[in-house]
């Protein structure tokens, strides 16, 4: 068997290498300086510190100056000025299922193209650009790419800045991280985003140590690393924060990081994806709403991809409307549930109220609101409910609110009393008693009419009823609401107690 010697650049003594250990991929297994052989899982684990000399690590720590210390201070280089900076690891973190792969696409077109990330944030120039996922990726890549170059008016075949490594496979693995420093070497790549989602281990220890070797090995590389990792357990729909962020393995490597997660809970078939963006890390800090549009599922010539930034005031403003929205068809269905309950014959407004339950401040536009709408009409006029006083109403279908055709009852003529003057003048002759000096007028009437007369002329002050009236009713006056029957009731106790 033949061996090949190795010189290391780190550790001067040679390297005794077995050539059936060598990959085409330059997969090799490193032996240490004593001859023996680390696994694969060893060199990960033991991470910069196999490199190190002893020499190295009795060295002292280095002292500077706080001006030497701001004269070794670089300008800070950006990849999106203001949002993401270069050479600094950066994280794009969310619960499954919340568009962070494609977030992901959109962001490798826009640096590679130089044009803007989420319609908004322009990138400082083109860079060569790389893509590193797994065979789970490839599906999302080769369906959202063409829908991004055609929304950002870029051909996808003039954009050779931009590569694809969709096998890549345990990415703790140092065969695969030598593999992945190769690959950005000969493309010369400027930023390597990975998805990360699938790890070899499952502990949160072993992925923050695969994640810290993907940077570091990016890095090294001369590569900005940008790495989509999920979080730790699913999360109800809201804003994300640090306090996610350090809940998850991705925490150790970022120092700049895109926390995406849903707005509201996402509609099967809709095709419209509302959800948060939160920006942290390079000395930034903003919160966005970002509304996703793709088309219908059902539709693959119309899917597409159209991306709304919006602030939050404005996202706080649609909240609260959706929220009153929300409560007035609530109110609406509930009102119309008490009105299909309720027997017609007692249909009034207040009875409906009762069997509703709710209160003044809620009926009240909710019932102005269901009868401008049509849905609450009063009952027609050949109901015999509607002889009495108060009116009835009738709860009306929703076809028929929605039929423009549909004869509606207009309630007018039943609710008010429509009359000519004459009838108003007879009317009123009608209801108001006759005069005392009326009567005296008159020069004769009828039986009836001196029958219906002669209790009226009873209750006179003439001198005759005067000298029967006690001295209480001398001094008090009638009141004209008595009927004549209570007064005489009234005076036949008062003689009572007389006696």
């Amino acid at each position: 068997m033949s061996m090949v010697l190795i010189e290391s650049a780190s550790n001067p003594t040679n390297q005794i290498i077995s050539d059936e250990a060598c990959s085409p991929l330059l997969g090799l297994d490193v032996a240490n300086q004593g001859g023996n052989h680390h696994k694969p899982g060893d060199l990960a684990a033991s991470g910069s510190e196999v490199d190190r000399s002893p020499n190295q690590a009795e060295e002292p720590l280095e002292g500077l100056t706080t001006a030497q210390l701001m004269a070794r201070q670089a300008p800070r280089a950006w990849l999106l000025p203001g949002m993401l900076a270069r050479h600094e690891a950066a994280v794009i973190l969310g619960p499954s299922k919340c568009m962070k792969t494609s977030l992901a696409v959109d962001l490798c077109g826009a640096l590679a193209s130089g044009g803007k990330f989420l319609g908004q944030f322009a990138a400082e120039r083109a860079f060569r650009v790389g893509f590193v996922g797994g065979e789970g990726a490839e599906q999302v890549v080769t369906d959202l790419a063409p829908r991004w170059s055609t929304a950002a008016q870029v051909d996808l075949s003039t954009l050779d800045r931009l590569v694809w490594g969709l096998n890549m496979a345990e990415l703790g693995d140092p065969v695969n991280l030598r593999r992945l420093t190769a690959w950005i070497e000969r493309h010369q790549l400027e930023v390597v985003l990975i998805d990360a989602a699938d790890f070899s281990t499952a502990t949160p220890r072993a992925q923050a140590r695969q994640l810290r070797e993907l940077v570091r090995c990016c890095l090294e590389a001369g590569a900005t690393p940008i790495l989509c990792c999920p979080t730790r357990k699913e999360l109800p729909p809201r804003a994300l924060s640090a306090a996610d962020l350090a809940s998850a393995a991705c925490h150790a490597v970022a120092r700049q990081w895109l926390l995406v997660n849903r707005r509201q809970a996402f509609e099967p078939g809709s095709g419209r994806h509302q959800l948060w963006l939160t920006l942290g890390g390079a000395g930034q800090s903003r919160l966005w709403g970002v509304d996703i549009d793709e088309g219908q599922e059902t539709e693959q010539a119309g899917r597409k991809w159209e991306v709304l930034l919006r602030d939050v005031p404005a996202i706080e403003e649609e909240t609260a409307q959706l929220a009153a929205k929300a409560q007035a068809d609530h109110l609406r269905w509930k009102l119309r549930g008490a009105m299909s309950q309720i027997d017609p014959a007692q249909a009034t407004k207040l009875k409906i109220r009762e069997q509703s339950g709710m209160s003044g401040a809620k009926f009240g536009p909710t019932w102005q609101r269901l009868v401008d709408a049509g849905e609450i009409r009063l009952a027609s006029n050949s109901d015999p409910h509607m002889r009495q006083w108060e009116p009835r109403y009738r709860l009306v279908d929703l076809a028929e609110c929605n039929d423009r055709d549909s004869a509606e009852f207009d309630p007018l003529d039943d609710t008010f009393l429509t009359m000519t003057t004459a009838e108003l003048l007879g009317y009123a002759e009608k209801a108001t008693p006759p005069s005392p000096d009326q009567h005296a007028d008159q020069p004769s009437c009828s039986s009836s009419e001196a029958a219906e007369i002669a209790p009226r002329h009873d209750r006179l002050p003439t001198p005759e009823n005067r000298s029967r009236e006690s001295p209480l009713e001398k001094n008090s006056q009638a009141s004209p609401v008595h009927s004549p029957r209570k007064a005489r009731k009234r005076r036949a106790k008062v003689r009572r107690r007389r006696r």
